[in-house]
């Protein structure tokens, strides 16, 4: 196809795109070494070209792999792994047992390692706390929202696997394990020990209710209510959530109620005009 000003010819515009962006405006991360306002356990271990800013802490047993970049005001907690080419934006908190993949990235505010939502009722209706004991394990290349929230494992650990991409006020609830290459649109949550398959798509402030399978390859619609096991590379809509052909029927009918309602009235109208005309022979 002709053009009348310069152009770039490539297969797929978007990653032509993207590739031109990187390449015009590399992403540049400050280079503080340690820096002096930075607080970090004795046994801390720091690899070759690692940045720390100001008013980082790191707790006890965490190891730092090479050129990872931490911005101010995050908190590491004791026995964390932070791996190679790892960025952690500012405020971000890791709490103890968290260990991170190669090529992390955490936005501003995030939370890995809180405890999980575990109370046992007891008979005078007070609750006590189930122990929150396991930690966070987040795969290479994850990217990870801000003000997203990973709870830890109750026993074991949660996991995010893999290029799995999480937007900002996302929750993972405690042993939840997001498969590889999944993304989670905003204000999406995903409560305790639900299975998310390889390449789920999940759109904004939808749900999954606890012990729930998501297979590979579904798409869960954004404000799905999801109570039930989804099949893989099935698409559900709605609260409950039900398969989108489903979905797509139900929603056409409900926009056709009023229609039938006046459509009963009409029939029933009818009828008691009929009745009345046979009791009056």
């Amino acid at each position: 196809m002709p053009v009348d000003r310069p152009a770039l010819r490539v297969p797929d515009p978007y990653l032509g795109f993207i590739c031109l962006v990187e390449e015009y405006f590399p992403q540049q991360h400050p280079a503080w070494g340690i820096d002096a306002l930075a607080v970090l356990a004795p046994d801390v271990v720091v690899g070759q070209r690692v940045s720390v800013g100001p008013c980082v802490v790191i707790g006890r047993g965490t190891r730092l792999e090479d050129d990872v970049v931490i911005y101010p005001g995050t908190y590491i907690g004791p026995g964390c792994h932070i791996g190679p080419e790892c960025v952690l934006y500012a405020n971000v908190s890791l709490y103890s047992q968290v260990t991170l993949g190669r090529g992390v990235v955490i936005h501003s505010g995030a939370v890995i390692g809180a405890d999980g939502f575990g109370y046992r009722r007891l008979d005078g209706g007070d609750y006590r706390k189930i122990p929150q004991i396991g930690g966070v394990l987040i795969g290479d290349g994850v990217e990870i929202g801000a003000n997203t929230c990973i709870d830890r494992a109750t026993l074991g650990n949660t996991v995010v696997e893999v290029g799995a991409k999480l937007d900002n006020l996302v929750q993972i609830g405690h042993n939840s394990t997001v498969g590889a290459y999944t993304v989670v649109a905003g204000q999406a949550g995903v409560s305790g020990s639900v299975r998310v398959g390889t390449g789920v798509r999940m759109g904004g402030q939808a749900g999954i209710a606890d012990h729930v399978t998501v297979g590979d390859g579904a798409a869960i619609a954004g404000q799905a209510g999801v109570a039930a096991d989804v099949e893989p590379d099935t698409t559900v809509f709605g609260s409950p959530a039900v398969p989108s052909t489903l979905a797509k029927r139900a929603h056409l009918y409900g926009l056709k109620l009023g229609e039938l309602f006046q459509s009963v009235k009409r029939l029933q109208r009818r009828l008691e005009a009929l009745e009345s005309r046979s009791e009056g022979k």
